[in-house]
C-alpha cells in the first residue's frame, strides 16, 4: 500500500518540476533574440578587441606597411635610380651598365641598402606629427660603392671611385614633410580611437544581454554555461578563420604587395582570441559546476527498495 502511494508522489513531483520548466512562448521568443543579440555584441567585441590590439601593435602596422613598400613602387623606384646613377657614374648606358646594376641587385649589399632607405622611409610615416623626418640615401648606399667599382672592373670598365660617390652626393637625402609623415600616424591613431568605442558598446552589450538571458533563463548557470560555451566557439572560429585568411593571402605565394600586408595583419596578435576564450571557457566551466551542484541538491531522494520493504513490513 506504502509504494504506490510514495510511486504516485513521486510522479507527482517530477510533473510538477517538468511544467516548471516548461517556459511560456513568449518568454522563449524573448530568449531566442537576446541569445541573438549576445551573438552578434560577441562577435563585435571579439574582433574589435583584435583589431584594437593589432592598432596598438606599431611593429605590427611597420611590417604591413614595409611589405607593401618593399614589394611595390619604392623598390622599382630604387632599381631605376640605382641603375640612373650607374649609368651617370661610368658616362654611358651601355649593356655593361645594365650587366653590373643586374649583379649587384643580386648582392646582400644592396639588398641591406635598399632595406635601409624603405626602412628610415616607413619609419618617417610614423614620426610624431611636427618632426621633420629624414631619408638619409647617401649614407645607405655607401657600402655598394667597392661594390660597384668591382664590378665595372671585371668587365674593363673605369670608373673613378670620386664618380660613384658624387653620385651618391647627388641624391643625398630627402625630407619628408610633416603632412606625409604625419599621414600613416594620424590614420592609425584614428583606427584606435574607433576601435576603442566599438569595444567599449560591444563589451557593455554583450554584459547587458547575456544578464538579461540568464534572467530569462529557468536554469540560470546553465544558461552561463551555454553564454561562456557560445563565446568560446566564437574566439576559436575567428582565430581560425584570420589565420587561414592570412595563409590565403601570403606573399610568398605569389599574392600582390596589397595582399601581403594585409596577410601580416590578419596573421598577428591570433592570442587575443585564444586568451579571451580561456576566459570564457573558465566562466562556462564555473557555470556548470555549479549548475550540476544545485541540480544533485534538488532532486529528489530515491528510496531503496529494502526501506520499503521495512515499511510494509513494519505496518
Amino acid at each position: 500500500m506504502c509504494r504506490p502511494i510514495r510511486s504516485m508522489s513521486m510522479s507527482l513531483v517530477g510533473n510538477e518540476s517538468f511544467s516548471r520548466s516548461r517556459m511560456h512562448p513568449a518568454r522563449r521568443g524573448a530568449l531566442s533574440i537576446v541569445l541573438w543579440a549576445f551573438g552578434l555584441s560577441t562577435s563585435l567585441f571579439l574582433l574589435g578587441t583584435w583589431g584594437r590590439t593589432v592598432a596598438v601593435d606599431t611593429a605590427t602596422i611597420q611590417e604591413s606597411t614595409a611589405t607593401v613598400i618593399d614589394a611595390g613602387v619604392a623598390k622599382e623606384r630604387i632599381d631605376s635610380w640605382f641603375e640612373d646613377g650607374l649609368a651617370l657614374a661610368a658616362g654611358t648606358d651601355s649593356d655593361a651598365t645594365h650587366a653590373v646594376a643586374e649583379a649587384i641587385r643580386s648582392r646582400p649589399e644592396y639588398t641591406a641598402a635598399v632595406d635601409a632607405i624603405v626602412g628610415q622611409f616607413i619609419d618617417g610615416l610614423f614620426a610624431p606629427d611636427g618632426s621633420d623626418p629624414v631619408v638619409d640615401i647617401r649614407d645607405a648606399a655607401a657600402p655598394l660603392v667597392p661594390v660597384v667599382l668591382a664590378e665595372f672592373a671585371e668587365r674593363n670598365v673605369v670608373v673613378d671611385a670620386a664618380q660613384v660617390e658624387g653620385v651618391l652626393d647627388a641624391a643625398g637625402s630627402v625630407e619628408l614633410g610633416t603632412p606625409e609623415a604625419a599621414t600613416v600616424a594620424a590614420v592609425v591613431r584614428n583606427v584606435q580611437g574607433f576601435l576603442t568605442q566599438v569595444l567599449v558598446v560591444a563589451l557593455a552589450a554583450m554584459l547587458v544581454f547575456g544578464l538579461v538571458a540568464v534572467y530569462l533563463a529557468d536554469r540560470r548557470f546553465v544558461m552561463v554555461r551555454t553564454l561562456g560555451t557560445r563565446v568560446v566557439i566564437a574566439a576559436t572560429s575567428y582565430a581560425l578563420i584570420l589565420r587561414i585568411a592570412s595563409w590565403a593571402l601570403d606573399p610568398q605565394q605569389g599574392r600582390s604587395s596589397i595582399a601581403g600586408g594585409g596577410a601580416v595583419l590578419l596573421g598577428s596578435n591570433g592570442q587575443v582570441f585564444l586568451i579571451l576564450g580561456s576566459v570564457a571557457a573558465l566562466v562556462a566551466v564555473g557555470g556548470g559546476l555549479i549548475a550540476r551542484r544545485r541540480k544533485q541538491a534538488t532532486s529528489p531522494d530515491v528510496v531503496p527498495e529494502d526501506d520499503d520493504t521495512k515499511e510494509l513490513v513494519s505496518v
